[in-house]
């Protein structure tokens, strides 16, 4: 090691003891002697004091405890383990983590349900409704607005999605087991924790990670389950809670029929973009699973609903239009009447229901659309209301009306994603087999102008072209199948022109989708520009306008209803420009696009494609997140990604999948009526916009010449030698490569999600602060850059989202780990190359602490540091674990029987340090 790079030590504050955080450090200990117990009864002593020894001799580091082991001697520990004790002790640790985060999740419902108690939580939406009101705002402003959300969290699948479904029941059993401990008495109490600690045993004889990798049906059952068993209902009561809040603060005056705010979408089985795996028979076969699993809902509240609706015929009169349909009804399904006749002879609402239910389960369904699905319902409504049953009619089925008209019968919104590349060489193929050539933009629209197909059934085309139109017609049979909204979005990544987007448009009329040369033009498919290198992004409201002002593109906006969605890309334009250019140009772009589609009188939603991490545009919570958001850009509807741990830490609990709904409400409607510039001096506004181009400009060179300039061959040479990167492909953690097929194992062909995983793995975050340093210093350097700096921090939502989110990362940084991965994995050039990276990240953090005027990072996130100061002691051995077994593998030859062991251990570290710094990609 170096004398002049001694490791960086971040300025943490030493953890603080809150009294509010009692229950969860209750918790953690008990959680902690039960896997003691577990692992000593499951793997024997051995196994147990090597885990013990590891576990003392780290945190008893970190503490600076006198003759506590350095680094050095800890790594030799590591080292005189036989590999499948390394391999237990990985385990224990990763298992250890999985603990801690059941536990952080009931500690946050804990706390949510004392904030529900003392007054309006914080970001609830009884909170901003409230909020609404105090300043002033009218009740009808606040309806219109309400009315007009759709606020829709998108699940999606990636490579680094470190826990399995299995494992994601057990934890969510074990947080659900910890709050039942909480009230329990003794005897109950010790009942709980001999059922938990024989989920503690599950877990620890439960692979945490896939021996395969998962297929794409498989991740497709994984976002099911989330459906079936977490946001359908937690929607459900979402929107239920916002209906009773805007009552009780504004006194009624909201029609609750016609309020949808929260709609569910999905790329599980649509995203193609580098995923081989993903094909049209999967895509068909994940919309009619979804159709199955929603359908199956309401077949279950269907069956609570007759149970509860025993109104009698002679007590409560049939309205004229229940009677009618029943009669309708007996003739269309006469076994149901046979079945339910003399049972419910005198219940008309009970019979009602009975034929519904059996339309439902019915294989398809005998309902031709959900349309006809909310038509029954509205009748079970009125012919309650029509009898004085209001409050039944509310409570009952109002709630499954909501639900049916929210998500139909696809349950998920699945968007199909593609890049434009695959398009240009279909459409070449497809002209080719009619003699026309290569088909530039003025000829793709004579195309679109008229009817004549390209393609004829009897025509053979190659295998790549035929599976891209495949998916088109798909899409139409989903459509036709399920509903029109079921598969009605077609991305396009790395869109570059107009042209990509009229490519898309022209394949679509091949299946049927697109006819506008008719009146009124037909257009079943939204087609979506992804934005996502920073030349893109940059390029991207040129493109925009382009599309709103070409006649063709009319035609079909005049078919969608005048909307236009566009889809923002945080993960490649921040790999390819780094966090602060990437940040501004995702500001900038919005403005624009917002300000292209309102001159043209198209509304518009932003499709924000966010990542778990801080290097992928992630990071922040919710509701700071929105609040960072430009003002005005966000137009009733809102799309967000919800990727790798995110989708568990959101979703894993019954109750957080309620609260994290209600933030993104509740931050989406704030948006709707709040303007951070109200706050401004004069000319402030220009003087921080100034202030951001500066810094993305002295970024971006910095960024660059390390990640693809000068010195870009010895970080790539670092990041495949130093970083566990390679072992994740091997670890299979998700159905979709690694690397682009395209490109191959180069800095380009690497995607955005494992360049960030590899690094986080390491404890270098590198992705979250490369160029911030420079960029700080260089502006903030004299006293009025650094007042500017301090004041926008303090004004601007964007500014100060943007600096705690670095914040974090640095927060979470650790130079020494790092220092010994490259230092034990890499060679003597890399070393000079991480001293250089390192300076950087110092100018990083000194830079942080004069503009928050602070002593330590995160200051005004008392959780987040002890969160982080109590995890560092358990994460820390699974890194030294991790480069152990990263060298035994490297070393040993193709045959060593000791590989099996050493793949094993690795795979758990890779997990454990995923579960222990709650990031992935």
């Amino acid at each position: 090691m170096t004398t002049t790079h001694v490791a960086a030590s971040v300025p943490l504050p030493p953890p603080v003891a809150r009294p509010q955080d009692a229950p969860l450090r209750q918790d953690v200990r008990w959680l902690a002697g039960t896997l003691g117990r577990v692992v000593g009864r499951l793997a024997g002593e051995d196994t147990l004091r090597a885990v013990e020894d590891l576990r003392r001799a780290c945190r008893a580091r970190r503490l600076g405890v006198p003759g506590a082991p350095d680094l050095d001697a800890l790594l030799a520990r590591t080292r005189s383990l036989d590999p499948e004790t390394a391999r237990l002790t990985a385990r224990a640790f990763t298992v250890f983590f999985i603990l801690i985060n059941a536990a952080e999740q009931a500690h946050r419902v804990r706390r949510a349900r004392q904030d529900d108690q003392a007054a309006a939580q914080r970001g609830s939406v009884r909170w901003s409704l409230r909020r609404l009101r105090e300043a002033g705002h009218a009740a009808a402003a606040v309806a219109r607005a309400l009315r007009t959300l759709d606020v829709r969290p998108v699940l999606t699948a990636h490579p680094t999605e470190s826990a399995r479904r299995t494992i994601l029941d057990l934890q969510a059993r074990l947080a659900e087991g910890l709050l039942a401990r909480d009230a329990a008495p003794e005897p109950q109490r010790r009942a709980i924790e001999g059922r938990l600690e024989g989920e503690v045993e599950l877990l620890w004889l439960t692979e945490e990670v896939r021996r395969d990798r998962p297929s794409v049906v498989d991740e497709v059952a994984n976002a099911l389950w989330y459906l079936e068993d977490r946001l359908l209902d937690a929607a459900s009561r979402t929107r239920e809670r916002l209906v009773q809040a805007f009552e009780d603060e504004f006194g009624g005056g909201l029609g609750p029929e016609s309020l949808t705010p929260l709609t569910l979408g999905s790329w599980v089985g649509g995203d193609r973009d580098g995923n081989p795996f993903v094909t049209a028979d999967i895509t068909l076969g994940a919309a009619r699973s979804a159709r199955r699993a929603v359908l199956g809902h309401y077949a279950r509240a269907l069956a609570e609903l007759a149970a509860r609706l025993s109104v009698s015929e002679r007590l409560a009169p049939l309205t004229p239009e229940l009677r009618a349909s029943l009669e309708h009804d007996r003739v269309e399904l006469p076994a149901v009447w046979e079945q339910n006749r003399r049972r419910n002879a005198d219940e008309p609402l009970r019979m009602k229901i009975s034929f519904m239910r059996a339309r439902v389960e019915a294989d398809p369904p005998s309902y031709g659309s959900a349309g006809e699905l909310e038509r029954d319902l509205v009748l079970v409504a009125e012919a309650l209301h029509a009898v004085g049953a209001a409050h039944a009619r509310r409570t009952l089925v109002e709630p499954l009306l909501a639900q049916v008209r929210s998500h139909g019968f696809h349950g998920y919104r699945l968007d199909v994603r593609e890049d434009a590349g695959a398009h240009t060489r279909a459409l070449r193929d497809l002209s080719a087999t009619v003699g026309l050539g290569e088909l530039d933009g003025a000829a793709i629209r004579r195309e679109l102008a008229g009817r004549r197909p390209l393609h004829a059934p009897h025509v053979t085309l190659a295998g790549p072209t035929d599976e891209t139109l495949r998916v088109f017609h798909v899409m139409r049979v989903i459509q036709d199948e399920v509903g029109g909204a079921a598969a009605a979005t077609y991305i396009v990544s790395r869109t570059r022109s107009a042209d990509d987007l009229l490519r898309v448009l022209l394949l679509a009329r091949e299946a049927g989708l697109v006819d506008l040369a008719r009146e009124p033009p037909l257009s079943r498919i939204d087609i979506v520009p992804l934005f996502e290198t920073l030349e893109d992004l940059e390029h991207a409201p040129l493109v925009v306008r382009s599309l709103l002002d070409d006649p063709i593109w009319q035609r079909h906006l005049a078919a969608r209803g005048r909307h236009q969605e566009v889809m923002l890309g945080y993960s490649d334009s921040a790999k390819d420009a780094g966090l602060l250019p990437s940040a501004w140009a995702l500001y900038r772009v919005q403005e624009e696009v917002a300000r292209a589609c309102a001159g043209a009188g198209v509304s518009w939603t932003l499709f924000h494609g966010r990542g778990g991490t801080v290097g992928r545009g992630g990071g922040s919570p919710v509701a700071r997140a929105l609040t960072a958001l430009p003002p005005g850009t966000v137009h009733g509807g809102i799309k967000i990604t919800e990727q790798g741990e995110i989708v568990s830490q959101n979703f894993g609990l019954p109750s957080l999948a309620e609260r994290s709904l209600e933030l993104m409400l509740s931050g989406v409607l704030l948006h709707r009526f709040e303007d951070w510039r109200d706050g401004l001096r004069p000319g402030e506004e220009a003087q921080f916009r100034e202030m951001m181009d500066r810094l993305a400009a002295e970024a971006l060179p910095r960024y660059r010449s390390v990640v693809s300039g000068s010195e870009a061959g010895g970080l790539f040479r670092l990041f495949l030698e130093t970083t566990p990167v390679r072992e994740l492909a091997d670890v299979r953690l998700g159905s979709r490569p690694a690397y682009r097929t395209l490109e191959g194992e180069t800095m380009e062909g690497i995607r955005a999600i494992p360049w960030v995983f590899g690094w986080t793995q390491t404890r270098l975050m590198l992705p979250g602060w490369l160029g911030v340093g420079t960029a700080l210093e260089a502006v903030g350097g004299d006293s009025g850059g650094l007042a500017l700096l301090r004041r926008m921090a303090q004004a601007w939502p964007f500014f100060d989202d943007l600096l705690a989110k670095i914040e974090m990362v640095c927060a979470k940084t650790d130079c020494a780990i790092a220092r010994m991965y490259v230092r034990e994995l890499g060679g003597p050039s890399d070393l000079a190359l991480f001293d250089q990276l390192e300076d950087e990240f110092r100018r990083t953090v000194s830079a942080l602490l004069r503009i928050r005027e602070s002593d330590y990072l995160m200051r005004d996130n008392p959780m987040l540091q002890t969160a982080i100061g109590l995890r560092n002691p358990y994460v820390d051995p699974l890194s030294l674990l991790q480069v152990t077994l990263l060298e035994r593998k490297r070393h040993a030859a193709p045959d060593d029987p000791a590989l099996a062991s050493v793949g094993a251990g690795l795979a758990s570290t890779l997990n454990g340090i995923a579960q222990g710094l709650r990031n992935t990609g």
